[in-house]
């Protein structure tokens, strides 16, 4: 499914109403029909319901509510936040007032109602809010009745995850054919609650071009073995990293690579702290580096000798950052020709040197897995601005460098060197932990040695975020540890087979945004 931005979803009206016909009415009574089914799905016993309408056609859109609401018994009270009403609006407000429905000619009382329905400003808004509509918001917000917003929370912006004051706190946002930025990057994602996606008849064709999209299960790549299939044929993972303290990060990497289909699996730690992983391993095997607390340069000839027996190198994790490090990161850039991930250190190494030109110059894009401390680093921006514009800035980066970038959060976004950007809305708090990245960089590993590097970064990622939801559900938020998604891994490969099944087969002119 596209995720667009508010110029975008503008066009995209532009040219269902004046170039295929379509009238903006039909559009407005469509939209109001797909907040009445949610309203009545989420709420279906409120019965007093407050309407607070805009002027534009995000009002028109909220008073066709109110008339379907008024319609199914419920008592609707309008109230026109800017005191004026324009456009389709205007005729859906006639319609109103002749069926009956109250118009209220001064504020109301917010607590008085058991829903209030946000309809003031849409995706067309820029903040922030100024004016009287700054006291609504405020007593929307805290007044302690529910709250549903028609197409976005009014006061937020479409177009990133940046939270603006005042702006409403909705419990259930109701948005039209294609979700926007705000729906599904935090922290504005959080204002909007429960997102529904609402089909209101623009063809999705129009979208074709766009390139940000939320991964969900049909859009997704699932790998099947060959039954003649051998382990070498499924690939054969090399991870690569380890200093003194930090050996438990190849190893569970190691781990969730087996568990996620790897052939094979070998784990290269400096040779005085082999005797541990070791010890810490069972179907994986350990390669002893050059190195006694952490890798040494000289590690790099034997990293590169092993390069004909492994389909994939995976570096960094718990490595350690020192100018040697840089060394070795730079070095196995330049001449590491199959596929390769850098996550935690090797993103760090690599963030301390300063010039990515062997990143640019790969003929197989790199794969970066960074945190957003981690991204901050990379690109010395400040970590607000990374979590609020998280697809933008990175594809900008992906872009500019010739690789692709998994920048971790809340939500993960996926961008690649041509520019495009997949949303993953999969994962809990509870994956707040040490580890967890590591567990990632093990599954996409394991994955790059078995498919097309884009396929396999959308496939893990939602593996390992859905993975981590199997495991807080068999545990507890404030429980989970890293190995656990490991241990989860083969129920969310079934799961995922399930939901995609599910997925194919079910209508989607209302559809909650997971």
């Amino acid at each position: 499914m596209k995720v667009l931005k508010a110029s975008e979803m503008a066009e995209f009206d532009r040219i269902t109403i004046e170039e295929l016909g379509i009238p903006s009415l039909v559009l407005m009574e469509n939209a109001a029909r797909g907040v009445f089914e949610v309203v009545l799905r989420e709420f279906p016993r409120a019965k007093k319901i407050l309407v607070v309408a805009g002027k534009g056609n995000n009002g028109g859109d909220g008073i066709a509510v109110a008339r379907l609401l008024h319609l199914n018994g419920k008592k609707v009270d309008i109230f026109l936040a800017l005191g004026e009403i324009k456009g389709d609006a205007s005729k859906q407000l006639e319609i109103a007032k002749n069926l009956g429905i109250n118009l209220l000619e001064e504020k109301p009382d917010f607590r008085s109602y058991e829903l209030t329905l946000d309809a003031v400003f849409g995706t067309g808004f820029t903040p922030p809010v100024h004016g009287k509509v700054e006291k609504i918001i405020e007593e929307i917000n805290n007044s302690g009745v529910p709250v549903v917003s028609v197409d976005i929370p009014s006061g937020l912006s479409a177009d990133t995850g940046e939270v603006f004051e005042p702006s409403v706190r909705a419990d259930v946002t109701v948005t039209f054919q294609f979700p926007k930025l705000c729906h599904v990057l935090f922290p504005a994602s959080e204002r909007c609650g429960k997102v529904y996606v609402a089909d209101i008849s623009i063809p999705r064709g129009l979208a074709k071009e766009i390139k940000r999209e939320v991964l969900l299960p049909d859009s997704l790549k699932l790998y099947r073995r060959s039954r003649t299939t051998y382990k070498t044929r499924e690939g054969h993972l090399l991870i690569v990293g380890g200093s003194v303290g930090k050996t438990g990060a190849v190893v569970m990497s190691a781990k969730a690579a087996t568990r996620a289909g790897a052939g094979l699996v070998s784990v290269g730690v400096p040779k005085e702290l082999n005797p541990v992983v070791e010890s810490l391993i069972v179907e994986e095997m350990s390669i002893p580096l050059p190195g006694v607390e952490r890798l040494s340069y000289f590690a790099v000839k034997e990293i590169l000798e092993l390069q004909e027996r492994h389909d994939v190198l995976v570096l960094g994790m718990g490595m350690d950052r020192y100018e040697e490090g840089q060394d070795i990161v730079l070095k196995l850039l330049e001449k590491w020709e199959k596929p390769l991930l850098l996550d935690a250190d090797g993103i760090n190494n690599l963030a301390d040197y300063g010039d990515y030109s062997a990143l640019k110059n790969r003929n197989i894009p790199a794969v970066l897995t960074p945190h957003v401390g981690e991204f901050s680093r990379l690109t010395k921006r400040d970590t607000k601005f990374i979590t609020e514009n998280q697809a933008d800035v990175a594809v900008e980066f992906a872009r500019e460098n010739n690789c692709y970038v998994v920048l971790k959060g809340a939500r993960t976004v996926i961008a690649t060197p041509e520019g495009k950007a997949f949303i993953s809305l999969r994962g809990t708090p509870a994956m707040a932990k040490g580890g967890v990245g590591d567990v990632l960089a093990g599954v996409l590993g394991a994955l790059m040695g078995k498919m097309e590097i884009e396929e396999a970064l959308k496939l893990g990622v939602f593996l390992h975020g859905l993975a981590g939801e199997i495991a807080e559900e068999r545990t507890h938020t404030e429980s989970l540890k890293a190995l656990d998604i490991v241990e989860t891994l083969p129920e969310a490969y079934r799961r995922l087979e399930v939901l995609r099944e599910e997925f194919l087969n079910s209508p989607h002119t209302l559809f909650e945004l997971v």
